[in-house]
């Protein structure tokens, strides 16, 4: 049996921001989670209404947070993806072996610990050893304190499960952080992360995504209760938001604590006082969840219409906070 010598895990919020926060810890830097997950650029919004599974789905964080998250405070990093999935333990092994703790992009469930059967890739968990003679891997997972033990050849098959959409790929993806010695300044990874959070949500480069995809939704709502599977996209909706590793309120309750710790660091994000405007926001989040869980609980397909008006009310409210981000970060606009 092998586990990492020194790796440290608590349960924490969010899949991502948990596992980074362990990773980081792990070579030196001590940061909250909340911290980690503004400092990777991690609030965002994406809205699919084409994907296996669930006929309409939305989501609150980037996809890319991990690496920007090391890119932000200048710590080095590697990650890659591997087709063969034999090979891909073996190069797992061979990092738990010299105390490196991995990164791993699953399919949640296949985790046999979470005993549950409905979809959800993209969920991060960190390897941190394994046992050769049980034949099982152990797993960091943020919705658990102690490390998971999970049958190698299930963790395989989440590592590479066959998802049928270009946007979630499973090619046993993996990350690793390593040990830099001068990271760079807290501060000036703050306003990096928050200038960067800031041209996402305002761009409209994809049009599904930020501030135009909550747009894109708020005028979609009073349509989801035409599709099929109408009372699962709410039900799903309201857990996506509350419920499935957000910290609550759609990752919003927990990057208003890092905007906290942000206007500790810098006089002039203190004056500004985004972190109130961002519990504001959280709040009118956490009604949209209520709403579309009385829509499932009550079978109340009409009330999507009441929903959409909650997403636009949304949509307007995070505009005006991004834009006063990008004026007090990022005043040129490039």
């Amino acid at each position: 049996m092998k586990i990492v010598q020194g790796f440290r895990h608590e349960r924490g919020n969010h899949c991502g921001s948990t596992s980074m926060r362990d990773l980081l810890r792990h070579v030196g830097l001590d940061l909250s989670e909340a911290m980690c997950f503004g400092l990777g650029s991690g609030l965002g919004f994406y809205y699919f209404n084409d994907l296996p599974g669930v006929s309409r789905f939305f989501h609150g964080r980037t996809a890319t947070l991990e690496r920007d998250l090391c890119r932000h405070l200048g710590v080095e990093f590697e990650e890659g993806t591997d087709d063969d999935a034999a090979h891909a333990w073996q190069v797992a092994r061979a990092f738990i072996k010299r105390d490196v703790p991995m990164l791993l992009n699953v399919e949640l469930s296949l985790l046999p610990y979470y005993n549950t059967r409905t979809p959800f890739p993209g969920h991060r968990v960190v390897l941190a050893g394994y046992d050769d003679a049980r034949d099982i891997a152990f797993i960091a997972d943020n919705a658990f304190q102690a490390l998971q033990e999970v049958p190698s050849a299930a963790l395989s098959a989440a590592r590479s499960a066959d998802i049928a959409s270009a946007l979630f790929p499973l090619r046993n993806d993996w990350l690793i952080v390593q040990p830099t010695r001068a990271p760079r300044a807290r501060v000036d990874a703050v306003r990096d992360a928050l200038r960067e959070n800031a041209r996402g949500m305002l761009s409209n480069a994809v049009p599904f995504g930020g501030i135009g995809g909550m747009e894109m939704l708020a005028a979609e709502f009073a349509g989801w209760g035409d599709v099929p599977d109408w009372e699962f996209c709410a039900r799903f909706g309201y857990q996506i938001i509350e419920r499935r590793g957000t910290g609550g309120s759609a990752f919003r309750k927990m990057y208003a604590q890092f905007l906290r710790e942000a206007e500790a660091l810098d006089a002039r994000l203190h004056a500004a006082n985004l972190a109130a405007a961002m519990e504001e926001i959280a709040v009118e989040w956490s009604r949209l969840a209520q709403w579309l869980r009385g829509i499932s609980n009550e079978k109340a397909r009409a009330r999507f219409v009441e929903a959409g008006q909650v997403m636009r009310r949304l949509a307007v409210r995070e505009r005006e906070f991004w834009e006063r981000v990008r004026t007090l970060v990022d005043p040129s606009g490039d």
